[in-house]
This record gives structure tokens, C-alpha cells and sequence, in this order.
């Protein structure tokens, strides 16, 4: 009899210890689900405003294009011309100035994106969070990616995300209403 209970004594801590042991794994594994994911996030009109001022934008190579056009007597290019230079300032004015996607500029330094998702911690870099779960830490990769762009001083000083904040997206009614003021 008493070897039958110290047998039961024994198999009860065997079961007692691998139960422990299981919950010390799920708790293991508890602590890395909690562990913060890092997502990246910019604000849209210092990436047009970097992107404005740099080698990326065409507008000194339009200029050219439009020179000899005139040059040339070449119509179907100056009127062609004289028609995506508002345009793209119109474009530029949304995103400079509204909460517009600019993707398109971003295009022009895509592949440099995983060396600042590398260097902020962060594993996807998007426009804007609309909502992020407890475990997910927003990080602000503005700096960062206006870096890209080979920013002036001066660049950096308007694209400064604490100098943005102070000042909201305008209302992109507001902005069609003033383009001739911006």
C-alpha cells in the first residue's frame, strides 16, 4: 500500500511538475504576443514638400522642354506643357498643404524605404494609422523619410513634425479656393 501511494505521490508531481512546465511555455510565449509590433507613419505634406525641393522633381527638366519647344514653333509640345505645369502645381498643393496620398512621390526613393524601416525599428512604413491595436507602437518616420530626399536646412526646418503639427491639413476646398494665394 504504501508503495502504491508513494507511486501516486511520485506521478502526481511528475504531472504537477510537466504542468508547470507547460504553463512557464505558455507564458514564454505569452510575453512575445505582447511584445509591440512597430509600424511607421509620415506626415503626407513634408514628403511633398522634400520631394518639391528636390533633384526628383521634374519641373527645372519641363522648363527646358518647353523652352525649345518655343524654340521649335513645336505647338502640340508648348500647349502640352503649359498644361501640366498647374496641373502638377494643383497636385502639389494638395499634398503640400491637405492630407493627399503621395505615393507617387515616394516612388522616387521606394527602394531606400527598407533602410528606414530598418533604421527606426519598424516593420511596414503606411500614410497614416487609423486605429492600432495595443500591441502595435506607431512610430513617426517623417525625418527619416524626408532624409531621402537630400534636404536644405531649410527643408528640414518646414518638414519638422513638430512645426507641422502645429499647423492642420487644410481643407482641400480651402486649398482649390486659394491655389492662386499659395
Amino acid at each position: 500500500m504504501k508503495r502504491t501511494v508513494t507511486i501516486l505521490v511520485a506521478c502526481a508531481a511528475i504531472l504537477g511538475g510537466m504542468a508547470v512546465m507547460g504553463q512557464d511555455k505558455k507564458a514564454t510565449s505569452d510575453k512575445s504576443i505582447t511584445k509591440k509590433i512597430r509600424i511607421g507613419t509620415y506626415d503626407n505634406r513634408a514628403i511633398a514638400i522634400a520631394w518639391g525641393s528636390s533633384k526628383y522633381n521634374p519641373v527645372g527638366q519641363k522648363m527646358e522642354e518647353l523652352k525649345k519647344a518655343k524654340a521649335d514653333g513645336d505647338t502640340k509640345k508648348i500647349e502640352e506643357l503649359e498644361k501640366w505645369g498647374p496641373a502638377m502645381q494643383r497636385k502639389l498643393h494638395r499634398q503640400g498643404f491637405g492630407k493627399v496620398p503621395v505615393d507617387d512621390l515616394l516612388a522616387a526613393v521606394k527602394d531606400r524605404l527598407p533602410e528606414v524601416a530598418k533604421k527606426t525599428g519598424v516593420v511596414a512604413i503606411v500614410w497614416q494609422s487609423d486605429y492600432a491595436g495595443e500591441n502595435v507602437e506607431v512610430v513617426d518616420v517623417t525625418v527619416e523619410l524626408v532624409k531621402l530626399f537630400d534636404p536644405s536646412e531649410k527643408v528640414l526646418r518646414w518638414t519638422n513634425p513638430e512645426e507641422l503639427k502645429k499647423n492642420a491639413p487644410l481643407d482641400l476646398e480651402f486649398i482649390e479656393k486659394n491655389q492662386e494665394n499659395m
